[in-house]
């Protein structure tokens, strides 16, 4: 059960029996705890991403920096030129295409399938739509 709409800044015991009518208290109670579950399970969710992001972020600088300086050694050690390092745009774009990489894996697994159709319920063609106005 969800619940939005205009009512947002009522308490969500209001918004529940607003939108399913009158309920008993302990069936309101239910609801609200549901709801509040999500919220909660959300903002977790939320934290937990930036985490990883800073994380992720942390381990590409870390990364990045290393090789600058392995690359810095072994030019002065073979007396040659240093090759030129990697922007911080160009970090930051690295991170963030990594980060939504890993976005859209997650939700690969997350994403629910389409329903399957009643095996008593025969195919139907889908309708056309026509593109042209």
């Amino acid at each position: 059960m969800q619940i939005t709409g205009n009512n947002g800044n009522l308490p969500l015991s209001t918004q529940v029996v607003n939108k399913f009518g009158p309920a008993n208290p302990e069936q309101v109670n239910k609801a609200v705890d549901q709801a509040s579950d999500r919220v909660s399970e959300r903002q977790e969710s939320r934290e937990l991403s930036q985490t990883e992001r800073r994380g992720t972020a942390t381990q590409i600088y870390s990364a990045n920096t290393q090789q600058r300086q392995i690359e810095t050694y072994l030019a002065v050690a073979s007396e040659s030129e240093v090759d030129s390092q990697p922007s911080p745009l160009e970090t930051a774009t690295e991170l963030r295409e990594v980060q939504q990489r890993n976005d859209r894996a997650q939700n690969i697994a997350e994403t629910p399938s389409r329903p399957e159709r009643p095996e008593t319920d025969p195919a139907r063609p889908e309708p056309y739509v026509a593109t042209r106005a």
